[in-house]
């Protein structure tokens, strides 16, 4: 059913009314719909570059709209509908996960899940039946929205070769892309009920660590210092390169390749060391999650695999200027080449 969804987007995304598809997508998706609109949105960009912006402001708003749709189905309507759905989905648990974290996330839960790749649904109807404040709800669902369909539209609407030859650009990217990944590393955990080992929490640190260093790199560029500004990003991609080891260890465990570190679990406390007792009551508030089993696949791919593959592409973007150099690659992006 999904892949047949699938094609039937693409196929909407070159329909003379694809920007009216666009909209319905985008306002059902935030409550009854199970296929995110990005895979509409970068095709339409793509072939209309000029349009990105709309199209982004289009998929936000109306994402925005239907968002408010599934906040109303969960205040007013949830034995009736809400829960159907949710049911339909498969999203029980992650129901119980969202209203569980919200007395102490609130307006971030809501944030984390519009801005990630989890079904926003969940959150939108969740939030009605907590009577979330809807002024907040609403600023927490057009930042998130807006920040996600915003990205898909500057990466697909601009010239590769900019984020490749511009600091500024790399450093801006980089810096919404961690955003993003981190945004669905806790949403998956907090809302998708795939709880993280010790290995996958590790895997984050190179994410913190761009969160810092991307926007200092892009003031020093701002300011003119374009080498010094490489180097800050030469620090981000010796990061990005040493979660991609961690992801590709962790990946091999899963698939059984390697064996897997004795104490993996995501309390403070080493197995190995404290007494039976101690364990015991330690369990409740610290589960021993285990790194072997990958939780979710898609395309045969764990979320390790995938964070793999996401930490060595901004690790290769990151340090562009220095192994371009050692290539002989050049890029020609016209005079202001660093701006």
């Amino acid at each position: 059913m999904f892949a047949r969804l699938y094609d039937w987007m693409l196929a909407l995304a070159r329909h003379p009314k694809a920007t009216f598809a666009l909209a319905i997508v985008s306002f059902c998706e935030s409550s009854l719909f199970p296929i995110m609109p990005d895979i509409m949105l970068a095709p339409m960009i793509l072939a209309a570059r000029e349009k990105a912006w709309r199209l982004a402001f289009i998929c936000t708003l109306a994402s925005v709209l239907g968002a408010l749709l599934g906040y109303l189905i969960g205040f007013a309507l949830y034995d009736l509908i809400g829960q159907p759905i949710i049911a339909f989905y498969g999203g029980e648990v992650a129901f119980e996960k969202f209203t569980r974290f919200y007395s102490a996330w609130g307006f971030w839960i809501v944030f984390i899940s519009a801005v990630s790749f989890i079904p926003f649904k969940i959150a939108t109807i969740a939030s009605g039946v907590l009577s979330m404040n809807p002024l907040i709800f609403i600023i927490a669902c057009a930042l998130g929205r807006a920040a996600r369909f915003y990205a898909v539209a500057v990466l697909c609407a601009t010239d590769p070769r900019a984020w490749l030859v511009r600091p500024i650009w790399r450093a801006g990217f980089i810096w919404v892309a961690s955003l993003i990944i981190l945004a669905s590393a806790f949403g998956f955990e907090y809302i998708g009920n795939l709880p993280a080992c010790d290995l996958c929490l590790q895997q984050r640190w190179p994410y913190y660590a761009a969160l810092i260093l991307a926007p200092i790199a892009l003031w020093v560029a701002k300011m003119g210092a374009l080498r010094a500004a490489d180097y800050l990003l030469g620090l981000i991609a010796l990061a990005y390169l040493a979660g991609s080891g961690l992801a590709l260890y962790h990946a091999g465990i899963e698939w059984g390749f390697w064996a897997g570190p004795v104490n993996c679990t995501a309390g403070d406390f080493d197995i190995n060391t404290i007494s039976a007792q101690t364990l015991l009551e330690s369990l409740p508030q610290s589960p021993i999650i285990s790194c072997v089993q990958a939780p979710w696949r898609l395309f045969g791919l764990s979320l390790a695999g995938y964070n793999f593959l996401a930490s060595l592409a901004l690790a290769m973007l990151a340090a562009w200027p220095f192994y371009s150099q050692w290539l002989g690659i050049k890029l020609d992006m016209h005079k202001n080449k660093h701006e």
